[in-house]
Formats: structure tokens, C-alpha cells, sequence
């Protein structure tokens, strides 16, 4: 990923910012009204203020050294054009002041709209962000996860979604109130002199020889910090994850000079980054202050040429007002740059927010199944499909990933309604990926699946999965109460429905022995739990929707013996009647199974029930029990033993 993140083009990517830009285009009024806002302060600051000073200095000049009677008006001549002459207003110095009180009014109100509704916009956008990239991850599928880390993902929803949220509001429109502020300086400059504003503008190209180079090693700089810091939270993830075998492995030490190292490149990247941005205002000041210097001499030795005491009066008032508006123009400028240098900053993240909303799940919906259905994300009229029965069929499925290995040769298999199968095989050789095909987790390469003979591609994904009860090897507990943890396998669930699920998994007595019952809080994601218990749980929530179809992927491996048991005695009331997938390691577990397949290397090697395929002495199956029969201790092999000779029987 970082890697990746340092070859992206050199330059500002104007086709991503775009694409992001539209999410602030959702809102459109409070552009408008922002902009509005932005468009009187400017014209206050940078047009209307610099015109009445030099109309007051105008006024005041032609005084001399009279003494102002204070019952008398003085006019003031406001000129309001572009053309010098063109268009001027002679009112009352009172009218004057009561037009100054009402400038600054109005721009104040003016700039609480635009502070006030750029925050409100940066939250909009922040938040559409979120909620899209949240979406997106919702429908992306697993394969996409199996080549992007969680620490990625939680970069670019959390810290990149804000950064473009503020990057795409205040420091955007902040843009456009400096060009406010540029454009008007410029009519108030050429209104009142076009030479000595040609003056002020002959730096300006040198400075657009020096400021892109600059700014293109900028972007380079800041997008290498923004891939150390990608990768330093994607090792921060796997480090809290595994905590516990950091712990067991007495590797903290380790860990914290790789936490050193790591957090230490960032530091040193982020510098090299901020110090060559820290060039930028020099920069500028530096120009500022060539051109303040260009234009007092010219403005010396203009009034050195004035031919009487009121036009160098004049003279040296109009070269005052020039130099402030030296400020005015490159103050913007200084804006301007530090929004370059902050669009830079982003660009990297935006890169990356934009691949991840451009993703598309490699497992989807048809257009024909989700004109009829919906999307996964949408309500969808599951009332309007049959339930599942349970007869699943593999027609010449094949599958590989992404590399070309191929995982599943093509292989048949009929799992008649009803049947309780056993996948056993060893570590890699393809049992899980069976079960996730059958999910649509991933698309088979090549083949068909059917499920009660209708093509599962035909059926909506969400259909599928709400017609499967899927049991993990890894048990995940939410945050909440125990009712909640259960009833999250189906929405609407009530307290009747999640009570029985709980009982035929064998958790309900102990959650009714707290004082709170199903109102218990399970904290932490079930941190208090023992593995054990959060299996259970996992059960219960897979069995609250009654499902036709179980799957128990190595379901009972967390489980302790005695456990084991109970949970067995349940499932075999509760697969009764259900099509049921078990992939499993302890091999003691789905002795009463009415079926079981070895898989190797992705084909089917054996199948039969156990009595079967241990009367084949020199099988794979017989082999594989037998040397887990050795491995037990004393009383495991008598519990096997019996557990063997009951299927026999």
C-alpha cells in the first residue's frame, strides 16, 4: 500500500478532486450561501474600504491647512467605477459615516455566515463521506478484504473523510475569498491608476516561474508522509489484535523499537514535508516586499516630477494607497498557497477515498436480480421468495483466486434437503472455500451452484445470507446486552424468539442466572466471556432466524469438552429436519453425521457416513481418525471410543 501510494503521479490529480468535489456540490445552498457572504466581505475589504480612504484623503488634502469649521459638510467623492472618472458620488461627510457604520455592519454579519455555515459544510461533507465509504465497504466483497488490511480502511474513514471535509469546505471557500479579494483589488487599483497597477503586478510572473516547482516537491513529500502514516495505522491495528500473543511471546521490547522506527519515519517525512512548506511565506513576503520597494521609488520619483504642492499631495497619497494594496494582493496569494499546499496534503487521501468508493465488489447482484429485488442495502421483499428447503447442488464448480492457483477442482456434489454433511480434510485443502462459494462470498471460475434447483445467482445476495445461519471459528460478541448480541441475527427479533435460539444453543440458563437477565451488558466485545460462551452466542444468533440451512465452520473448536456436549445433545434436535454444512478438525464431533466428504487439494477424495469410511483401513478419512484417536488423552479416547461405537451401532 505505501509503496503503491508513492508511484501515484506527481501533480495535482484535478479528475479525484472532482469526484469529491460533487459532495460538496450536494449542498449547494450553503455554497450559495457562503459565497454570498465571502463576496460582500471582499468587496468591503478590498474595493469599498480602499476607495473611501482615498476619497477622505482627497477630501482632507484640498483642506490645506484650514481650520475645519465643525458646522460645515465636507463632501466626499466616492469613485465607483473600473475607469478612473468614470463613475463618481459626491455625498455629505455625515452620509459618509452612516455609510461606513452600515459597511461594517453588514460585513460582519457577513462573516459570521461564512465561519458559521463553512463549519456546518465541512460536517455535511465529512459525514456523506463517512456514510458512502461505510456503504461501500457494506457491499465490497470478501476477496477484497483478503488484500486490504482493516488498519487502510479505518485510515481513509476516519482521519482522510475529515481531512477532505475541511479541505473541501473552509479551506476551498477560504480559496475563493482570496480570489474575491485579488479581483477586487484589482478594480479598485486600475480605478485609480492602471500604470502604477501594472506596477504592482510585475512580480506576479516571477513568482509563477518559482511557486510550481515548489509546490510539485511539496506534493511529493506530503503524499510520503501520508503513506507512512497509512502504514503506521495498519500496523497499529495488527499490534492491538494481537496484544495477547505480543504478550505471550515476552516481544514488547520488539514491538517498541518497531513502534519506534515506525513512528520516527513519520516524524522525520512530516518534517521534511513542513519545512519546505515553511519556504512558502518568505516566499511571498519576500516578493511583497520587492514589489512595496519598486513602488516607492517609482512613487519618489514621481512626486520629485509633480509640478505643484497639490499634485504631489495627490501623488504621495495615491502611492500610500498602493502599498497597501501590495498586502491585498498577496495576503490572497499567501491564502492561495497554503490552499495548494493543504489540497496536497489531501490529495493523497483523496486518492485513496476515491479508489475505495470506485471499488467494485467482484461478487454482486445481476441488473435483472436488482430490478426485481432491490439492492442488499435496500429493503428487500423477502416475504415475496420462498424459504429455502435445503437441497444444494454443485454442477462442475471450480474455483481460483486471484493468482491463477486453482483452490477447487471441478468437482460435483449433491446435498439432498435435509442432510447433515461433514467437510474434513487438511489444513488448505479447500473446505471452507466449498462453504463460501455456497455463500457467495466469492463467484465460483467456472460451474454452477443451485440451491433447491434455482441458480443462487438468481436469488438476492441478501436472500442467501438470511436463509443461512453461518457459525465462524472466531465467535464475535457485540457491545450490548445479551438480547441484543442474539436478536442481531434478525431484525424484529422478540424476546420469545431469542430465549428459544438461546436454549438450543445451552447459553439461556446462564444468562437467566444474572440478576438482569438478557439485560446483562456484555462489554468490550465480550472481553468478560470465555471462548466458549461467545460461541454460544454466535450460535444463538444464528439459530434466532430458523434457518434451513446451517453452517458450523469449526463451530465447536472454542468449546471446552463438557460444553461440547451440551451443545452437541442441541444441535442434534435443532439440524433435525435441516440441511446442515459442518467443517470440521476434531474429527469426534460429526461422527453422527449422515454424510462426510474428505476433501484434498480441492477434490473430493472420499464420502460416506463414518461407519463407512473407517471400514477402509488404509483411507485418508481412517487415517486422519486414527491419528487424532492417538493424540487424545486417556479419557478423551474413552469418550471417542464411545462416541464411535454409538455411530457403529
Amino acid at each position: 500500500m505505501a509503496l503503491e501510494e508513492e508511484r501515484l503521479p506527481e501533480k495535482v490529480n484535478f479528475r479525484i478532486w472532482g469526484k469529491i468535489g460533487r459532495y460538496a456540490l450536494r449542498h449547494w445552498r450553503l455554497i450559495l450561501l457562503v459565497v454570498t457572504g465571502m463576496l460582500l466581505t471582499s468587496f468591503y475589504d478590498a474595493y469599498l474600504v480602499p476607495m473611501m480612504n482615498a476619497a477622505v484623503i482627497e477630501a482632507t488634502s484640498g483642506l490645506g491647512t484650514a481650520p475645519l469649521d465643525g458646522a460645515s459638510v465636507m463632501d466626499v467623492t466616492l469613485q465607483l467605477s473600473l475607469i478612473e472618472g468614470a463613475w463618481e458620488v459626491a455625498i455629505p461627510f455625515w452620509g459618509f459615516l452612516v455609510l461606513e457604520i452600515a459597511a461594517i455592519l453588514v460585513r460582519s454579519c457577513a462573516v459570521f455566515v461564512n465561519f458559521y455555515f463553512s463549519n456546518v459544510l465541512s460536517l455535511c461533507v465529512m459525514t456523506d463521506l463517512r456514510r458512502d465509504c461505510f456503504r461501500k465497504v457494506q457491499e465490497l466483497s470478501f476477496s477484497y478484504f483478503d488484500r486490504v488490511n482493516s488498519g487502510w480502511l479505518i485510515a481513509r474513514m476516519n482521519s482522510d473523510t475529515a481531512s477532505l471535509g475541511d479541505t473541501l469546505s473552509n479551506q476551498a471557500l477560504n480559496g475563493f475569498w482570496s480570489l474575491f479579494d485579488i479581483l477586487f483589488t484589482l478594480f479598485s487599483m486600475f480605478a485609480r491608476s492602471w500604470e502604477l497597477a501594472l506596477l504592482v503586478l510585475c512580480t506576479v510572473p516571477l513568482l509563477m516561474l518559482v511557486l510550481p516547482p515548489l509546490q510539485k516537491a511539496l506534493l511529493v513529500r506530503w503524499r510520503t508522509a501520508r503513506s507512512a502514516y497509512s502504514h503506521f495505522v495498519g500496523w497499529l491495528a495488527e499490534v492491538i489484535n494481537g496484544a495477547k500473543t505480543i504478550r505471550t511471546l515476552s516481544v514488547e521490547r520488539e514491538i517498541g523499537e518497531e513502534a519506534e522506527r515506525i513512528v520516527g519515519d513519520i516524524e522525520r517525512k512530516r518534517f521534511r514535508a513542513s519545512r519546505l512548506n515553511s519556504y512558502l511565506t518568505p516566499t511571498l513576503q519576500l516578493f511583497s516586499s520587492l514589489t512595496t520597494a519598486i513602488l516607492v521609488l517609482a512613487g519618489i520619483l514621481m512626486i520629485q516630477n509633480g509640478e505643484d504642492m497639490e499634485e504631489m499631495i495627490a501623488l504621495s497619497a495615491t502611492i500610500v494607497l498602493f502599498v497597501t494594496y501590495v498586502g491585498n494582493i498577496y495576503n490572497p496569494l499567501q491564502s492561495l498557497s497554503e490552499l495548494a499546499s493543504e489540497i496536497m496534503s489531501a490529495q493523497a487521501g483523496a486518492e485513496k477515498v476515491g479508489q475505495l468508493l470506485d471499488e467494485e465488489p467482484e461478487v454482486r447482484d445481476s441488473p435483472e436480480v436488482v430490478r426485481k429485488y432491490g439492492t442488499p442495502l435496500s429493503p428487500l421483499p423477502l416475504e415475496g421468495l420462498p424459504r429455502a428447503e435445503g437441497d444444494i447442488l454443485f454442477e462442475d464448480v471450480s474455483f481460483h483466486y486471484a493468482n491463477g492457483v486453482e483452490v477447487i477442482h471441478p468437482l460435483d456434489l449433491h446435498v439432498e434437503k435435509g442432510t447433515s454433511l461433514a467437510i474434513v480434510g487438511e489444513t488448505g485443502s479447500g473446505k471452507t472455500t466449498l462453504v463460501n462459494l455456497l455463500c457467495r462470498f466469492y463467484e465460483p471460475t467456472g460451474g454452477r451452484i443451485l440451491l433447491d434447483g434455482v441458480d443462487v445467482r438468481e436469488r438476492p445476495l441478501h436472500w442467501l445470507h438470511h436463509e443461512i445461519g453461518y457459525v465462524q471459528q472466531s465467535p464475535f460478541a457485540l457491545t450490548g446486552t445479551y438480547f441484543e448480541n442474539i436478536a442481531y441475527g434478525k431484525e424484529g427479533a422478540t424476546l420469545e424468539e431469542v430465549r428459544r435460539a438461546a436454549s438450543i444453543a445451552g447459553i439461556d440458563g446462564k444468562i437467566m442466572a444474572f440478576p438482569k437477565g438478557y439485560d446483562t451488558l456484555v462489554e468490550d466485545g465480550g472481553s468478560q466471556l470465555s471462548q466458549g460462551e461467545k460461541q454460544l452466542l454466535s450460535f444463538a444468533r444464528a439459530l434466532v432466524r430458523d434457518p434451513k440451512i446451517l453452517i458450523l465452520d469449526e463451530a465447536t473448536s472454542s468449546i471446552d469438552t463438557e460444553t461440547e456436549r451440551e451443545v452437541q445433545d442441541s444441535l442434534l434436535r435443532i439440524l433435525k429436519g435441516r440441511t446442515s454444512i459442518s467443517i470440521a478438525h476434531r474429527l469426534s464431533t460429526i461422527v453422527h453425521c449422515d454424510r462426510i466428504i474428505v476433501v484434498d487439494q480441492g477434490r473430493i477424495v472420499e464420502d460416506g457416513d463414518h461407519r463407512s469410511l473407517m471400514a477402509r483401513k488404509d483411507g485418508v478419512y481412517h487415517n486422519l481418525y486414527m491419528t487424532q484417536f492417538q493424540e487424545l488423552g486417556l479419557d478423551e479416547q474413552i469418550k471417542a471410543y464411545e462416541e464411535h461405537s454409538g455411530a457403529e451401532d
